[in-house]
């Protein structure tokens, strides 16, 4: 059961960051809004990112978090379909969603495999190493706010 519970945390994690977008949560768009620019703030204050930096991070960061999101919904209509068919399914069937839920996580490896090197470029190895180690910070906060409380010590909700 530990070994279910681990192999599906990226995954509820993409979940909940995908769902921030949602019209559950705010007025389409705004949260979104809100959500990229406390992003911003978080990685800007601490990568320690020069206006220079920002300026040419942002754009690729944000590029790498379309194609993410994509898959991100590709995987999610993936599932949808599986769920609400896999009873019917043959298992041909059932191989060939196993082969494209494959590919989508390829893909996304081959993804950050493509913007590191463009990372490295514009801020170097140590902070790009570091972007990787406060992406899952800033996972942890997000969801940290979504459940409203600072259990872990993350501050008051809502601020930081």
């Amino acid at each position: 059961m530990k070994r279910h519970t681990t192999f599906m945390q990226p995954f509820l994690i993409a979940l909940v960051i995908s769902l921030a977008g949602s019209p559950l949560f705010a007025q389409p768009g705004e949260h979104m809004k809100r959500f990229r620019q406390e992003r911003m703030d978080f990685f800007n204050e601490k990568l320690g990112l020069s206006e220079d930096e920002a300026k040419l991070f942002w754009p690729v960061h944000e590029d790498l978090h379309n194609r993410n999101m994509k898959i991100n919904e590709d995987e999610k209509n993936l599932l949808n379909y599986y769920n609400s068919n896999f009873e019917a399914m043959s298992d041909e069937e059932i191989d060939e969603t196993i082969e494209k839920f494959l590919d989508l996580q390829k893909k996304r490896v081959d993804n950050h495999r493509e913007y590191h090197d463009k990372f490295v470029e514009i801020i170097g190895k140590k902070k790009t190493m570091r972007m990787y180690a406060l992406d899952r910070e800033f996972r942890m906060h997000i969801l940290q706010k979504f459940r409203g409380g600072n259990s872990r010590g993350h501050g008051p909700r809502g601020g930081r």
